[in-house]
């Protein structure tokens, strides 16, 4: 039995009650629950009634509740808001990219469920569906989730969305990039490297030796390449990005043929170089050649004119480079018309003898697009 205290309707019935109602008595109180259904609650008092406490007129009563009484429930307990712990970012998905090439993202969540749903993707990409949770409970959502995406033929802007909830809250947490895939002009048809060597398509390529930044790109073209750096910049054109180190895995009787296009605007005396830093694995050996030729797949120790033995990097090691530039006249580097389109043939074999190759399953050698005068600036005003 609960003693109640009614000071709402105690100025109403004062004057109507005496200063005590010796009497048991039922009361019935409407309330509103917080459902909004009108309720009745009964309340009975013991022998003593309803009493007026003179000095506040507040009414006093030892009552016992009834079916539909409210009562001072206990607050529902917090729930926390949904987080993203491990999204998606610009390593994983660069802001622009080529039809073909395979990005790895790792995501995790502190949360119930999470979806790929609110993605806007021009064409499906395998292993990103955008129906269905994609992790349904909260174990599961924790976990590293590894994905690889590889984009699809058809150009457009790809929207990644992760978005992630959890029971009991309003709160939708959200990761997202943009990718940007932009087709590439095609090669020219017609390889010419020896029988028994085959052209990649696509190659694994590691950013700055980083295995974290390790991506499946392709391998025709070198802006695929060369074109952006690790932080998902803008593709660029050739000459690419300034100083970048590209670890580049061929397999064993495997060349690689990047074709590019010389900006008709090149500034004369734009000079670089394409410089073979190091080796990997340790247990392959550390030789290379490289040529620059109007032909795919061309390791030709004689290069065709114009095009000079400078156009040629045969057998080196380590630090072997081929010197490129707009700059008549420098018989050091091979020299590149603005407007022409070239190759940039890689093959782990010497070219003497192009199928004898020193990689035993793979070469993962890194090659460095070097700036080497400081004047003029590379085109996009690069440092």
């Amino acid at each position: 039995m609960s003693s109640l205290r009614l000071p709402v309707v105690a100025a109403v019935l004062a004057a109507l009650l005496p200063v005590s109602v010796f009497a048991q008595t039922t009361l019935r109180l409407n309330w509103t629950s917080p459902d909004g259904a009108i309720k009745t609650c009964e309340l009975t008092t013991d022998a003593s009634g309803v009493n007026l406490d003179p000095p506040n007129g507040r009414l006093l009563a030892n009552v016992t509740f009834g079916a539909n009484c409210p009562s001072a429930a206990t607050p529902p307990p917090t729930v926390s808001a949904p987080t993203i712990t491990n999204g998606l970012d610009a390593n994983e998905l660069p802001a622009s990219s080529v039809p073909g090439a395979t990005h790895t993202v790792a995501w995790s969540a502190d949360a119930d469920n999470c979806t790929y749903s609110a993605s806007s993707l021009p064409e499906a990409v395998p292993g990103w569906p955008t129906s269905g949770n994609v992790c349904s409970d909260a174990d599961s959502c924790a976990s590293v989730h590894s994905v690889p995406i590889t984009l699809p033929s058809s150009s457009g802007s790809y929207t990644f969305d992760l978005s992630c909830r959890r029971t009991g809250s309003s709160v939708v947490a959200t990761s997202r990039r943009t990718v940007v895939v932009a087709p590439l002009p095609p090669p020219t048809a017609g390889c010419i490297a020896p029988a028994g060597l085959t052209r990649m398509s696509t190659a694994y390529v590691e950013f700055n030796y980083t295995v974290s930044n390790g991506r499946t790109t392709d391998a025709t073209h070198f802006e695929s390449i060369f074109g952006y750096a690790a932080e998902g910049t803008p593709l660029q054109s050739f000459p690419g990005v300034v100083n970048l180190n590209q670890r580049v895995f061929i397999p064993r009787n495997y060349y690689a043929a990047l074709a590019f296009t010389v900006p008709s605007n090149l500034a004369l005396q734009t000079t670089g170089a394409f410089r073979f830093e190091e080796t990997q694995p340790q247990t392959s050996p550390a030789r290379m050649s490289m040529t620059i030729s109007k032909s795919c797949g061309d390791f030709g120790v004689n290069p065709t004119a114009p095009l000079t033995n400078a156009c040629v990097l045969n057998n080196a090691a380590a630090n072997g480079n081929i010197a490129w530039g707009y700059a008549p006249g420098n018989p050091a580097i091979c020299q590149l018309q603005p407007g022409e389109t070239y190759f940039l043939n890689i093959v782990h074999a010497s070219l003497n003898a192009p199928l004898t190759t020193y990689c035993e399953g793979y070469c993962g050698n890194t090659i460095q697009n070097q700036k080497i005068a400081s004047q003029p600036l590379w085109p996009a005003q690069q440092p």
